[in-house]
Order: structure tokens, then C-alpha cells, then sequence
């Protein structure tokens, strides 16, 4: 009678992922060879039953599947436990879930080789025997792949081997399970409910069969070692191309970044200006509106001067701004392009105008005129700016 995996750790059926962990270091501590010298041969079996409980109690999948197969994986174990498969255990139903059930034991797969007792062999007799009935009952001839050995490789047979049982789909009729013979119904009412109890009793039936064996191909996949060793290739590939994708985006970002420093205007995008006709055309503006010329150019100075001194670090990002338009620019090239427009003129005399007036309303006199003028040459372009302000408001 087999152990139940709960009872080997010492544990409740509801204890937590903690608690199992506990448990089985606790366990292991105890059995442990080392530990166990005057019956080591005793130690180690107990030892190899608390690894394999360790190990499907650690898989929440496995642990689940356990769980609701629990009772029948207990149930008196078959001739196949002992490291072969002989067969069904029935000839006419062929294997059976039960049959099945009896190899959910990590024990039985602990020797990863190809010997009479090692997992490849085992593996190969148990899908090769569900195979063979599989054929038999297929009128098709197609054959289930096998499950191969130690030297197959994860490309060639194993990797379609794993994707054809994956899926797999009883074609066995599944007839034994049925309940009622047909030959027995006083009449035909009686004959279609005998068959259609008969067909739910079929259908619970495959439906239990195709499930274990498909966890049975989940449980062979996840130890056998071809798979792991794909995996490993599959993991460590993703991860070199994770690495090649950054590298391939910082060189980008710094071959951006290169081209935004070099970049510069092109002569066909930079407006050309006649010196000369604006020159007259400020000239004629200035006398209209009563601006002094000096006055316009001492203001626009200003604010390029402040630009001038303005500390910055290298890191920074300068940005070229016009106080008097709260306007930027990325370059001073364009700012200065800027301060040749004519809006921006424009602007600069009517704050120089508005200023007067301002003065003027306070009080101030003509003489006072040339400490202004005096004055402005020092004038920085923060005081331009909250003046521009007030004068807004």
C-alpha cells in the first residue's frame, strides 16, 4: 500500500506552500543518510519517498492533480510500480486510468538513464504499450510518435513527440464501461435509455482517461531532461536577444542625439534681410512715434547682453528667449533673426514708448531724461521683463 504524500511530511492536506517546506526540510534533516549510518539502506528509500512527496507537493499543478486523484493513486499498487511496464490490467479494457495513476511517482523516474530501471526506459514501454492500443483501435494505421531515449534530440522526435501527446484523444470505445446490456431491453424505449446511460458512463469514462493521460505526459515532460535542457537554450536565447534589443536602441538614441548636435539651419530656410531698407523703415517708424533709435537698440542690447552673461553648467539646455515677445528659440543664430524682424522692433519701441508715458504720469520731468539714458545701460533684461509685465497688466 502506497503512503500518502501528505502523511510522509508529517503535514495536513491544508497546509500552506510554508508549511510543506518546512516540513520537508524537517524530514529530510531526520532521514537523511548521513544521519542514518547504522540503517542507511532504510534512510535512503525514506529519504527518495520524501524528495518525490517534496516535489509534487511543491507544484501547485501537481499538488492539485494529486489532491483529486488522491484515493485511487493510494489504492493497491500494480506490478507496474515496480520499474517496468507488463501490460493492462485488464485485456479486453486495455490500460486503465488506474494503470496510469500508478507511475505519478517521482520515484520511479529518479534514475535519469537509459538502463532497464531508468526513466527513458520506463517512459518509452508505458507510451509505447498506450500507443499499440491507440493503433489498434484506429482503423487509419497512424501511430503515435515514441518517446525515444537519452540521444534524441529536442528538434527532431522529442519536441514532436511532446506536441502529439500533448493533445491526446482516446479512440478506444470504451465499451466495458457499460452499465446496461442491450439485449436485455423489453423494447425500444427502454433500449435508447439503456444506451444513452451507457454513453454518459463512456464519456465520463474517456473523458478521465485522456485528462491522466496528458497530466501523465506533463508530469514525464517537466523531469525528462531534454526539456529542460531546451528550455535552458529557449531562456538564455530571449535573454541575449533582450540584451541585443537595448544595445541596438542605446546606439540609436546616441546616433539621435549626434544628429541633433550637428544640426543646423539651411540656407534656404534662414529669411535674408536688407539692412539697409529696414534701417529707413525703423528710422521713418522711430520719428513718427517720437522713439529714440538709441533707445531701441539699448534695450535690445540689454536683453542680449544678459543672455551673454547668463551662467549655465555644460549639461544644461540653453534656450534662447526674446523677453520682450516671450518668445524661444533653440539657437542664437535664430535669435538673432529674431530681434532683425520687424515685429520685434515693434515691440521693443512700444515698450520704450510705454515706459515714457509711465514716467511721465509719475511725474518725472525732461531732466530726468538723461538718468534714464544713464541708467539703461545697466538696465538688466530680469527688470525688462517685470516691467513688460506690469505694463500688461
Amino acid at each position: 500500500m502506497k503512503t500518502c504524500y501528505y502523511e510522509l511530511l508529517e503535514i495536513g492536506r491544508d497546509s500552506s506552500p510554508d508549511e510543506i517546506r518546512k516540513a520537508y526540510r524537517r524530514q529530510a534533516l531526520l532521514l537523511h543518510p548521513d544521519k542514518n549510518m547504522h540503517s542507511v539502506e532504510e534512510a535512503t528509500q525514506k529519504f527518495a519517498q520524501v524528495q518525490a512527496a517534496y516535489e509534487i507537493l511543491s507544484d501547485p499543478d501537481e499538488r492539485a492533480w494529486y489532491d483529486s486523484h488522491r484515493d485511487q493513486i493510494l489504492r493497491e499498487a500494480s506490478p507496474a510500480t515496480t520499474g517496468g511496464f507488463d501490460g493492462p490490467s485488464s485485456a479486453s479494457a486495455g490500460t486503465k486510468t488506474q494503470d496510469i495513476l500508478h507511475f505519478f511517482d517521482p520515484g520511479l523516474f529518479a534514475i535519469i538513464d537509459d538502463s532497464e530501471i531508468g526513466f527513458f526506459t520506463i517512459a518509452r514501454k508505458v507510451f509505447a504499450q498506450l500507443a499499440d492500443e491507440e493503433a489498434q483501435a484506429n482503423d487509419d494505421g497512424v501511430r503515435l510518435p515514441d518517446f525515444g531515449d537519452s540521444r534524441s534530440s529536442w528538434a527532431g522526435e522529442t519536441r514532436y513527440f511532446y506536441a502529439a501527446w500533448s493533445g491526446f484523444s482516446t479512440r478506444k470505445p470504451f465499451d466495458w464501461c457499460d452499465q446496461y446490456r442491450l439485449a436485455d431491453a423489453p423494447d425500444r424505449r427502454v433500449r435508447r435509455a439503456m444506451e444513452k446511460e451507457n454513453k454518459k458512463l463512456r464519456d465520463a469514462a474517456k473523458k478521465e482517461y485522456n485528462d491522466t493521460v496528458k497530466a501523465f505526459v506533463a508530469f514525464i515532460k517537466k523531469r525528462d531532461p531534454r526539456s529542460k535542457q531546451s528550455t535552458a537554450d529557449s531562456e538564455q536565447r530571449q535573454q541575449d536577444m533582450a540584451t541585443k534589443v537595448k544595445e541596438q536602441a542605446a546606439k540609436a538614441r546616441a546616433a539621435h542625439r549626434n544628429r541633433f548636435k550637428s544640426y543646423e539651419d539651411q540656407d534656404w530656410a534662414t529669411p535674408e534681410y536688407d539692412d539697409q531698407f529696414w534701417d529707413e523703415e525703423y528710422s521713418t517708424k522711430a520719428k513718427k512715434e517720437n522713439v529714440n533709435s538709441e533707445d531701441v537698440e539699448a534695450v535690445t542690447a540689454a536683453g542680449a547682453q544678459a543672455n551673454a552673461d547668463s551662467d549655465y553648467d555644460e549639461n544644461e539646455i540653453i534656450v534662447y528667449e526674446c523677453v520682450f515677445c516671450k518668445k524661444t528659440f533653440k539657437s542664437e543664430k535664430q535669435l538673432g533673426v529674431h530681434e532683425q524682424s520687424n515685429k520685434h522692433q515693434k515691440m521693443v519701441r512700444d515698450i520704450v514708448r510705454r515706459m515714457k508715458k509711465e514716467n511721465a504720469r509719475i511725474g518725472h520731468d525732461s531732466a530726468e531724461e538723461d538718468e534714464f539714458k544713464d541708467a539703461r545701460e545697466t538696465f538688466s533684461v530680469e527688470d525688462l521683463a517685470d516691467e513688460v509685465s506690469h505694463l500688461s497688466t
